[in-house]
């Protein structure tokens, strides 16, 4: 009985333990994994008053903010999903040099599942056509936002350069972007447009847009870019734009225009974001 039984009882053992080998393998019991933390970044919430909506602070810093004791030039960014790669190239500035350290603040609109909504509304000066989806016209406000709310809270606290601020904004963003140029040419010193959505016959180059541009003493730095192959249209209406740059040349404007080939509304951002802040952030010669 002991030599029959032995044999079995070992097989039996050695199958269950193999049962339960696989299906551990097969489903881990694990304890959770931590999530992933950005070094030198922090997030914070600010509600706009007149607006009446919060919205999401994703902000970077230089690597050495903690330990100098100097001021930094301020970056905002246009949409809370750029905040990855505005991480990434913050970090590979240390060691590029291809642009100052910075504080760079991204500002996503919440709850962050009604963003696309929401952006509409903040980013466009005059109300988005229905066939297009509708909404938009809140730009004014938003702007406003940024200048009398926004923009003081970050310079209290943090250390910032209030005469160094730059805008970086793509396709409704970047739009924003251009009519902050026009309408506050002082509050911004850097501005990078890339993809703006411009309609034909965009009241951003209407005749009253034409006046503001041509009336701007403040200087400012702008990075202007499409791609070649935008599906949307925008290569067009962004060439237009800055054909009406190149008529009106206004003081104190520095300036270019890029056609990013083969890239597309979207792809066009992981050229002409680094590009453009290497630009407009560049050392006087």
């Amino acid at each position: 009985m002991i030599r029959l039984t032995a044999p079995i009882t070992l097989a039996t053992l050695l199958f269950g333990t193999a049962a339960s080998l696989a299906q551990t393998l097969a489903h881990p019991v694990t304890d959770p994994a931590p999530p992933v933390t950005l070094a030198n970044t922090e997030q914070r919430t600010i509600t706009a008053s007149k607006i009446g909506r919060p919205y999401d602070l994703f902000i970077s810093l230089p690597e050495d903010y903690s330990t100098s004791k100097q001021s930094y030039p301020v970056l905002y960014v246009l949409d809370g999903w750029h905040f990855p790669l505005m991480a990434l190239l913050q970090n590979n500035s240390v060691y590029s040099k291809r642009m100052p350290p910075v504080i760079i603040v991204n500002i996503g609109q919440s709850p962050a599942s009604d963003a696309m909504a929401l952006r509409a509304q903040d980013f466009s000066p005059t109300p988005i056509p229905q066939s297009l989806g509708g909404g938009g016209g809140g730009a004014a406000m938003f702007l406003d936002f940024l200048e009398h709310e926004l923009i003081p809270f970050i310079d209290r606290t943090y250390r910032t350069n209030p005469a160094d601020r730059g805008l970086l904004g793509h396709s409704m963003g970047g739009t924003f972007a251009l009519y902050a140029l026009e309408q506050r040419p002082g509050l911004f010193q850097r501005i990078v447009a890339a993809s703006p959505a411009l309609f034909p016959d965009d009241p951003l180059m209407n005749n009253a847009a034409r006046r503001a541009l041509s009336a701007m003493r403040a200087p400012v730095r702008l990075d202007l870019s499409v791609g070649s192959d935008d599906e949307l249209g925008f290569t067009k209406t962004t060439a237009a734009f800055a054909h009406v740059l190149d008529e009106l040349k206004p003081n104190g404007l520095d300036y270019r225009f890029t056609v990013y080939p083969g890239e597309n509304h979207n792809s066009v951002r992981l050229a002409s974001f680094p590009a453009g802040l290497y630009w407009v952030y560049r050392r006087d010669r």
